[in-house]
């Protein structure tokens, strides 16, 4: 990924030992509030007397903050310094957090989650941009350690869920306030002056026509490909429920999904090495399809979805590394791509809601698996495109 978003030495991007540790724990953090939905679907229907459909917008709203959270969070980098973003945007998290605690009405509820998404959104873009703007010495670790905290913390919220019990989940949201608050006071030493116009930018400003079609092609590949990560994270647990497991199964499944994603993300460096990016997101997709499809038995289908969270691990950055070898040092190419692949969180989810409010929830892995199907297609369309190579 060192390709993503070039550094001159103006805008370079440094971290003191300690601030690095803590922008690891915001993607903990990040991480938690973005498997939290999942299984809770059930208890908000509980608490706020819901329709499961119903409960299920939550998630959807969550990615509409996140949506329009990364066009401010991207606007920030560019004009402010990088451990103001961080800090503004864990703040957000903090209010949405503690607003989604205290409040017994719905809609109360739903205004505090799309706070959350705000935050998430804005941070979730400025994180991995800081990320990408160090020297290029060591960046690749620094990526990699980043975004494995954010497996760890999907992995350890739906833990902490079932040791608090689901009923008790304004105790989680609380939680992660705290937990905002206190990361919000620790930024300081995060050196990230304002993103200026680079020279390689300005140049591919003038091949905007030829970069167009490559854009596209990604932004539909990467919607689809949300659609099926928050899909699958938001629904399995609901699915299993239905098929008679218990909420605890569901969240130690959802805990499996996302261990698969974390170790799946571990293992993409030396995967690389021997595959190309386009064999690891072509044959990703392909086998996710037929994990789907195993996933309509109930006997498999706690099994099957950690193996998907480990099959669909490499797909995120290695299309993004396919993208950036076709767009080489297109910084804002990946901005883009990041702000719409959002649509996928609000999609994948509601259009899950929408089958599941017609044909009960046992329809959840085979609407998975058209959204990978689609998302195949998408991705095998790039195989046409060549590099633009910038003078």
């Amino acid at each position: 990924m060192d390709s993503i978003t070039p550094a001159t030495p103006a805008t370079e991007v440094s971290y003191r030992p300690f601030a690095f540790a803590s922008t690891t724990g915001i993607f903990v953090l990040i991480g938690a509030t973005s498997s939290l939905f999942g299984p809770l679907l059930v208890s908000f229907t509980h608490r706020f007397q819901l329709s499961l459909p119903s409960a299920g917008s939550a998630l959807s709203v969550y990615f509409v903050g996140a949506g329009f959270g990364v066009l401010p969070g991207w606007l920030g980098l560019k004009r402010l310094q990088g451990r103001v973003v961080l800090t503004v945007a864990l703040l957000i998290i903090a209010v949405g957090a503690v607003g989604a605690a205290a409040t017994r009405s719905w809609t109360f509820f739903l205004i505090s989650v799309l706070f959350i998404g705000l935050g998430f959104g804005a941070l979730d873009i400025g994180l991995n941009t800081l990320l990408a703007r160090t020297s290029r010495k060591g960046r690749a670790f620094r990526l990699s350690v980043g975004n494995a905290g954010y497996g760890v913390g999907a992995v350890i919220c739906p833990l902490i869920i079932v040791l608090v019990r689901p009923n008790n989940f304004p105790m989680v949201f609380a939680g992660i306030g705290v937990i905002a608050l206190f990361l919000s006071m620790l930024n300081g030493g995060v050196h990230a002056p304002p993103l200026h116009a680079e020279l390689l930018q300005q140049k591919i400003s003038g091949m905007k026509s030829q970069r167009r079609p490559i854009l596209i092609t990604f932004v539909v590949a990467y919607i689809l490909y949300v659609a099926i990560e928050t899909g699958a994270a938001g629904w399995m647990a609901t699915q299993l429920h239905g098929e008679g497991f218990s909420q605890s199964v569901g969240s130690f499944v959802t805990a499996g999904f996302w261990s698969g994603m974390a170790i799946g993300r571990g293992l993409g460096g030396p995967l690389y090495h021997r595959l190309s990016d386009k064999i690891l997101v072509l044959a990703g997709l392909a086998f996710a399809i037929i994990v789907c499809i195993a996933a309509l038995s109930r006997a498999l289908a706690p099994y099957a979805y950690p193996l998907l969270g480990l099959i669909l691990a490499s797909i995120f950055p290695m299309g993004l590394m396919w993208y950036s070898m076709l767009c080489p040092h297109d910084s804002d190419g990946i901005s883009w791509l990041i702000l719409f692949m959002m649509i996928g969180g609000v999609g994948g989810p509601g259009v899950l809601s929408l089958m599941v409010s017609a044909f009960g929830v046992h329809v959840v892995p085979l609407t998975i698996a058209v959204f990978a199907g689609l998302d195949l297609v998408a991705f095998a369309s790039a195989l046409r495109f060549k590099s633009l190579i910038v003078q």
